[in-house]
């Protein structure tokens, strides 16, 4: 509270020297009030600056007035911030127009002093994030532009082939799976020739048919088998162009002896009936070779199994592979229409993989030639996904789960890409995306990241495309970070009609060229970070409002769907009445003056009356309210809970080329003597008798409690009084016992 003055037992009177609203007064005080104004800053200087003098720079203001030049590369609202709006948490903006794809615009904003960047942002009309761009604060007069998406990548976006370029075989006729054999066939009991046989239990010594021979191989014969058959210790040999029948119930078990399981002959035909089965024991590959195709209604129990050189696997029933399941080289083909569960799938050179309904490998699935095909039309589980090849197709047209990593890095290739058809989905723990990387999406597809996502690209084409046209797809992750060689390019761009939306955090815009030192030091870089292409956003989950309904083959997307309300900006103006000549608490009158909207107008609302004397406030010389006693008796404001604000006073036009903080926002006080003075702000290097503040990210600031000094309740003010360049985020850190939160 200020009622008296600390000597001469008289009121002073001081007289305020008025500008324009545009630029700050300074109070001329008479002769007679002369030396309590002396005492005032003789007290000042000691109690808040310890003895040290003013900057001579000073005037005890935390916003800088900055001049924009600004073109857009797209429609929305426009929105300037001191800190990136795409990391999860609601701040208020230091300015706001709506703005057109190609225009320009200049305006002013008052920025915090400490701000060595500021970020611009493109809004669209659901509040999601269209474009965002950091720039380069460190200059008064800045001229900027938002990053353009290149043609090429408009171009990649019409880049879909849901089909794949290989055609796939279909499955034996039925008429291949008989359960008995064909009467009149006789029991295998030795030799050599091929031709027509039946192998039983009942013949215990080895198989070994050759083909028909005339100068050369001709042909195979047909064998059909039934009842358990170990072949372990002894020799099974079929010749090439065999077709082979296990009947219903028949069980061929192969090994190593003999090279058995490793032999098969190339351009035979196995037929495995519903409850017939092959296996092999325990660190036995199984080798498909040189043309052979098994199709397996069966049962395959195996260790390893290599589908290899033009052989094939088609599978409607259930292959178990306790090792790991391979296809190499010229065309071998794996075709699941049952279950397949293996701990690894590698597909090399020019193999092609097709799930049409549950695969399921424990380990990694590892795709990593550039010719490969890789197509699931139904649920395929994978512990990690390692796609590092700019393979012609890998596909998802349903379900993926992967329950660890997911790894995309094309290589030495920009073609090619993971493409996803529309309503199918991608579940991952995380996601790696690394150099060449692209991720093509279909309308309302899915691809949820349940950890990290964890983006490290390195060319603005690259990146997550969703469809030209229709409903978005959705990129749904926890968070979303960059990789350790963040600092060699772009790192993820977003394409087409997509949503990405994040939980906790997204990937930070506008240092993708920058070490990280040079980041700390406030450093801009020189291109984008991420780009966010036409029709593309990103925002926060809670604040999505688009779901996508969950399906067999889709496990959907729900927004939070809550409505984002950005608190607004303000500029405190925080005054002492100079009741005495030794209290620096600032909150005789606190006033708040909002950013202003598009006609220039901004609001002014009382805060805090925490003096007695009568008080008015004024912008130049026009009175804005009434007298602040009348909107309450606060006197002491710590022994009353603070409304904020208490009422709005009215409004002011900030002048074109100014900002909030240039206003001339002054207080007219009556003393106890009648006599009236002017409080305004100071003249460079002089002692405040107004402090102006800019909100932090929530707009907000905290003045300090009746009866404590603001060096008391802000530690660093006092070192950034005498140094401007020093502490300039002082406001940030109160002492919280000592001012007044709200």
């Amino acid at each position: 509270m200020k009622k008296y003055l600390v000597k001469g037992g008289f009121l002073m009177a001081l007289v305020a020297s008025v500008m324009s609203c545009s630029h700050d007064a300074w109070n001329q005080p008479n002769d007679a009030a002369k030396q309590t104004v002396s005492d005032f800053q003789t007290n000042f200087k000691n109690v808040v600056l310890g003895g040290k003098n003013v900057d001579a720079n000073q005037t005890f203001n935390t916003a800088v007035t900055t001049r924009i030049t600004l073109t857009s590369a797209k429609s929305g609202t426009l929105k300037v911030y001191a800190e990136d709006p795409a990391q999860g948490s609601t701040i208020a903006a230091l300015y706001t127009t709506s703005i057109n794809s190609g225009e320009t615009k200049t305006f002013t904003v008052a920025k915090p002093q400490a701000a060595k960047v500021l970020y611009a942002t493109i809004l669209d009309a659901d509040s999601y994030i269209v474009d965002n761009l950091a720039f380069d604060a460190s200059e008064t007069e800045i001229t900027t532009a938002f990053y353009t998406t290149p043609a090429s990548a408009r171009k990649l976006m019409a880049r879909r082939a849901i089909q794949p370029i290989f055609q796939f075989p279909g499955d034996a006729d039925e008429s291949k799976f008989p359960s008995t054999a064909p009467a009149g066939v006789a029991l295998y009991n030795g030799g050599y020739a091929s031709g027509v046989s039946h192998l039983t239990p009942s013949w215990q010594g080895e198989v070994n048919i050759w083909g028909g021979w005339d100068g050369q191989k001709t042909s195979g014969g047909t064998l059909y088998i039934s009842g358990y058959n170990d072949f372990l210790n002894r020799k099974f040999y079929v010749a090439p162009n065999t077709d082979i029948y296990l009947l219903d119930g028949a069980v061929l078990l192969l090994g190593d002896n003999y090279g058995n399981a490793g032999n098969l002959q190339e351009k035979c035909n196995i037929y495995v009936a519903p409850s017939a089965k092959i296996a092999t024991p325990y660190g036995v590959e199984l080798v498909l070779n040189k043309g052979l195709r098994l199709y397996n209604h069966g049962t395959i129990d195996v260790h390893k199994l290599s589908v290899n050189n033009n052989s094939v696997l088609y599978n409607t029933n259930e292959v178990q592979v306790r090792g790991e399941l391979s296809t190499e080289n010229e065309n071998s083909v794996i075709v699941n229409d049952g279950t397949i569960t293996a701990t690894r799938l590698h597909t090399a050179g020019s193999s092609h993989v097709l799930n049409n309904s549950n695969m399921t490998i424990s380990g990694n699935t590892d795709i990593d030639s550039n010719n490969n095909t890789w197509v699931n039309n139904g649920h395929y589980t994978t512990g990690n996904f390692f796609y590092t090849a700019g393979s012609n197709d890998v596909i998802n047209n349903c379900h993926l789960t992967v329950n660890e990593l997911f790894k995309i890095n094309l290589g030495d290739t920009d073609k090619n890409g993971f493409k996803m058809d529309s309503n199918c989905g991608v579940v991952t723990k995380n996601l790696e995306m690394a150099g060449p990387s692209f991720i093509y999406m279909g309308a309302q597809s899915v691809f949820e990241v349940t950890a990290t996502a964890t983006m490290n690209i390195t060319k603005d084409t690259y990146g997550i495309y969703g469809p030209t046209t229709g409903q978005k797809a959705v990129f749904h992750a926890k968070k979303i970070v960059s990789g350790a060689d963040a600092n060699q390019g772009f790192v993820a761009n977003y394409f087409g009609q997509l949503l990405v939306a994040y939980d906790e955090s997204h990937l930070p815009q506008g240092f993708s060229d920058k070490s990280a030192e040079q980041q700390a030091n406030g450093e801009v870089g020189a291109q984008p970070y991420y780009h966010i292409g036409d029709n593309a956003a990103v925002e926060q989950t809670k604040n999505v409002k688009y779901n996508i309904a969950s399906s067999n083959c889709n496990p959907g997307f729900n927004g939070g769907g809550e409505i984002k309300v950005e608190p607004k900006q303000y500029v405190y103006f925080a005054f002492e009445d100079l009741g005495t000549s030794d209290d620096f608490d600032f909150n005789d009158v606190v006033v708040r003056v909002g950013v202003p909207d598009e006609h220039n107008e901004s609001t002014v609302e009382l805060c805090a009356i925490g003096g007695t004397l009568k008080q008015k406030v004024f912008c130049d010389d026009d009175q804005i309210g009434e007298e602040v006693h009348n909107y309450g008796e606060f006197g002491d404001n710590t022994r009353k809970v603070v409304e904020v604000p208490i009422t709005t006073l009215g409004k002011v036009t900030v002048p074109a080329g100014t900002s909030v903080a240039d206003l001339n926002i002054n207080i007219e006080v009556t003393l106890r003597n009648g006599q009236v003075v002017r409080i305004g702000g100071p003249k460079p290097g002089d002692i405040p008798f107004r402090v102006t503040v800019l909100g932090d990210k929530h707009g907000k600031w905290f003045w300090p409690k009746e009866r404590w000094n603001i060096s008391d309740a802000y530690p660093l003010f006092g070192e950034w009084g005498a140094d401007m360049n020093s502490n300039p985020e002082w406001y940030t850190e109160p002492v919280n016992n000592r001012v007044i939160k709200w």
